[in-house]
């Protein structure tokens, strides 16, 4: 016989179960106490106070499943009403609507309460009504009802034999939340049944189910216990680093989601408490974030304004490494792009403009030598010594500019191009230079080899020429 302390239990259990959403296996529980406390005879006070409690929340739920189901069993009870009032015109049909009428009603009281016993003499004497004029199929239906209470006894023995044949090792929750799905549907195909067998069948229905529904309450439990574990765990975190607090926070998250269900209601309630606790690390980044991309705003301000040289921009930007996919920081970056691109751009001008004024240099030893490299200014310099034009060198640098550079160069010229070309490669080979494989050198070669006091027009139509290689070597 149970215990004060047991019978205390088993109502906090009821109580679990009332607020988790299980009505019906609560209530159960709180009528199995009810039934014990009935052979105990005298309880404690205290006991008694927690009993009726139980009840008054027990009856509760039950006026809350009627106040939902009663309508629809009124819409039933008027419906029964039309047809007596207005019979339809085939007896067979008429037979038939009331089978179905008949079938709403009984799963009606699967899915809640029971109707009370007015609301079910008063639809029992109706539907008897109607069924007058159709008497000649009642044989017809009454087989059907007898047919389906046949078919509803094979899916409780089918119930049966999957407890029995997996009551050793039980597969997961959800695998058994889906049988018990499964179940459910093909006994609701399965009506109306005559009224003698629908409590006998129901009950024997809801027992086979019972070890099912305990061994899934079981497993939802476990698996509770493993997500408070995990919330736990989250709770624990304390790094400075909200990013490393976040990297353990997903870690978690993986853990979850390997755990099961704990029940879709229980699950919810859970996950929310879950994410709550990982709400203090994705605040503080974002913090980090806001004050990141105000640093980002603040530099793209200064960039445009000039008050602060676009390298400290650059090395400024590298540190906010939380919002490099952000809008502000591409708004920087793009900026900085167009600022450096348009400084290449001038800078190569510039270049363009010193190196073709190079052969005014040569010829006019009044004009300055600026803004060229210094190896180039050198060979400017020493040239004006030069007294002789080597017009063979002048033509090589030439035509091999207009090679680098891919253009075409003179008919005239294709025998000297072709041999140079032959040279170019047997140095790629052998991975040797002359320090004639680039614009600097070629061009300190030209100069080296010209002399003011001897070149013409050849001359200048040759660095006509080379002036089309240095705008396409530069740019």
């Amino acid at each position: 016989m149970e215990t004060t302390q047991d019978l205390f239990k088993q109502l906090e259990e009821a109580e679990k179960l009332f607020s988790d959403g299980s009505i019906k296996n609560g209530q159960k529980k709180v009528r199995d106490v009810m039934s014990q406390t009935k052979a105990m005879g005298r309880i404690p006070n205290n006991l008694k106070h927690k009993l009726n409690f139980a009840i008054g929340q027990s009856r509760y739920f039950d006026e809350i499943s009627s106040f939902a189901a009663n309508p629809k069993r009124e819409e039933l009870i008027t419906e029964i009403k039309k047809v007596i009032d207005a019979p339809l015109k085939e007896p067979k049909k008429q037979a038939h609507f009331i089978h179905d009428l008949q079938a709403k009603w009984q799963l009606l009281d699967v899915s809640s309460r029971p109707a009370s016993r007015e609301q079910w003499n008063k639809f029992n004497e109706l539907t008897n009504t109607a069924w007058e004029p159709c008497r000649d199929y009642f044989d017809e239906l009454k087989d059907i009802k007898v047919n389906n209470a046949k078919e509803r006894e094979l899916i409780i023995q089918e119930i049966s034999a999957f407890v029995e044949k997996n009551s050793n090792k039980w597969a997961d929750a959800r695998t058994l939340i889906q049988f018990l799905r499964g179940m459910f549907d093909k006994w609701q195909q399965f009506a109306p049944v005559l009224d003698k067998d629908l409590n006998k069948l129901k009950s024997a229905y809801f027992e086979a189910r019972k070890p099912i529904n305990e061994q899934i309450k079981k497993q939802e439990q476990v698996v509770i216990k493993a997500k408070e574990s995990l919330i736990a765990k989250v709770d624990a975190i304390s790094s400075d680093d909200s990013d490393v607090c976040i990297k353990q926070f997903n870690d978690l998250k993986n853990d979850w989601k390997a755990t099961g269900s704990a029940g879709r209601k229980t699950d919810n309630k859970l996950w929310d408490k879950f994410n709550k606790s990982a709400d203090r690390f994705f605040n503080a980044k974002k913090e980090v974030i806001d004050a990141e991309l105000l640093s980002a705003k603040n530099l793209l301000i200064e960039l445009k304004d000039g008050s602060k040289a676009i390298n400290d921009i650059d090395s400024e930007l590298r540190e906010l490494k939380n919002i490099f996919k952000t809008k502000e920081y591409i708004d920087v970056k793009e900026a900085m792009r167009s600022i450096k691109d348009e400084a290449s751009v001038k800078l190569k001008e510039s270049k363009i403009k010193a190196y073709l004024d190079i052969f005014k240099m040569l010829s006019d030893e009044k004009i300055e030598i600026t803004n060229l490299p210094k190896p180039v200014e050198n060979a400017l310099t020493n040239s004006r010594d030069n007294k002789k034009t080597d017009k063979e060198a002048l033509l090589f640098a030439c035509i091999k500019l207009e090679i680098l550079a891919g253009l075409e160069s003179l008919k005239k010229d294709v025998a000297i191009r072709q041999t140079i070309q032959l040279q170019m490669l047997t140095n790629k080979f052998n991975k040797s230079s002359d320090g004639l494989d680039n614009l600097d050198g070629l061009l300190i070669s030209f100069i080296s080899n010209f002399s003011a006091k001897d070149s013409g027009a050849p001359e200048k139509t040759l660095w006509t020429r080379i002036t089309k290689a240095i705008e396409v070597l530069i740019k």
